[in-house]
């Protein structure tokens, strides 16, 4: 995502591009981790001193609410975030604990009714073991 994509994207929804905003979306368009708001602020403090945790979690909230990013939230009651706004689903390996997107084919788009329900959102979690653990497995046992 450019600067000018992601400019383009807050402004669209009635959100002032600061560069704390500009620079949580730059960070979740990079990095697609689905990081929490903790591991974003650690990130990003170090490049941005003024930073705060505040400033975070109310971005973050704000950037949820208009529907710019999606909060995840996980089997550790954690909340994750990420900028990827096509329907998908996530696969978490129960070894190295990665989340990651899963395409699933079947999935829908918000908006979408089923049995007479309105679809807002999916959140489809797969749990396993990832192909770099079960990789790792199989050398183990070579």
């Amino acid at each position: 995502m450019s600067l000018q994509e992601i400019c383009d994207a807050l402004e669209r929804v009635g959100i002032r591009p600061t560069h704390q905003r500009i620079e949580i979306m730059k960070y979740l368009a990079q990095h697609r981790v689905h990081p929490t708001a903790e591991m974003i602020y650690t990130e990003l403090k170090e490049a941005i001193p003024t930073f705060s945790k505040t400033t975070v979690y109310n971005t973050l909230k704000l950037l949820e609410e208009k529907g710019v990013v999606l909060a995840l939230a996980t089997d550790e009651d954690q909340v994750r975030y990420e900028a990827n706004l096509t329907p998908h689903g996530h696969f978490k390996c129960v070894r190295c604990g990665v989340l990651c997107d899963l395409n699933i084919p079947a999935i829908g788009s918000p908006g979408q009714e089923i049995e007479g329900n309105l679809v807002l959102e999916y959140q489809v979690l797969a749990k396993g073991i990832c192909r770099q653990c079960r990789a790792a497995e199989n050398q183990r046992h070579e």
